[in-house]
């Protein structure tokens, strides 16, 4: 069974008609629903990694078609075989944080309700504080050998 940043790499390799790239790949409209094709015929064929639980998601070729679309977009994006050996820099880092938490999703719902800048404000201090309360929620406990410290640190130490 094929893994799905493979079957990408391959369907890409096929359309474009080369083994490798030295420059990140573009793709056009043709050449992308030619691509999102091929893998999506390997995931139905059962040739190309899905997972059950993707599959039960996924449940119709239609709906395989618009993952595959984006999966596409990712490896494209992000597989140094594609992109130009780059290493991936997400364009806008920790846009998505806090984006499962209840509390900030209907913070910003309301937001987007409101026009009165004060109040817009206010709801800007408020999601940046349980964004802050997320955060330290997440750090992770770390072990400090305290003899290995300086002197002058070891009162820094909880």
């Amino acid at each position: 069974m094929t893994k799905q940043n493979d079957a990408v790499f391959a369907a890409v390799c096929s359309v474009v008609g080369a083994d490798g790239f030295s420059d990140a790949v573009v793709l056009n409209k043709e050449q992308r629903e030619l691509v999102i094709g091929m893998v999506t015929d390997g995931i139905m064929s059962g040739n190309v990694d899905f997972s059950a639980e993707a599959r039960t998601k996924h449940d119709t070729e239609a709906k395989v078609k618009t993952y595959v679309g984006g999966m596409v977009s990712n490896h494209l994006r992000k597989d140094k075989r594609l992109n130009g050996g780059e290493k991936y820099q997400a364009a806008n880092p920790g846009s998505r944080a806090g984006s499962s938490d209840d509390m900030i999703k209907n913070l910003k719902l309301l937001r987007s309700q409101l026009a009165d800048a004060s109040d817009i404000a206010s709801i800007d201090t408020a999601i940046e504080a349980r964004l802050a309360e997320i955060k330290a929620l997440t750090v992770k406990a770390v072990a400090i050998d305290v003899s290995a410290l300086p002197e002058e640190f070891r009162h820094l130490v909880k």
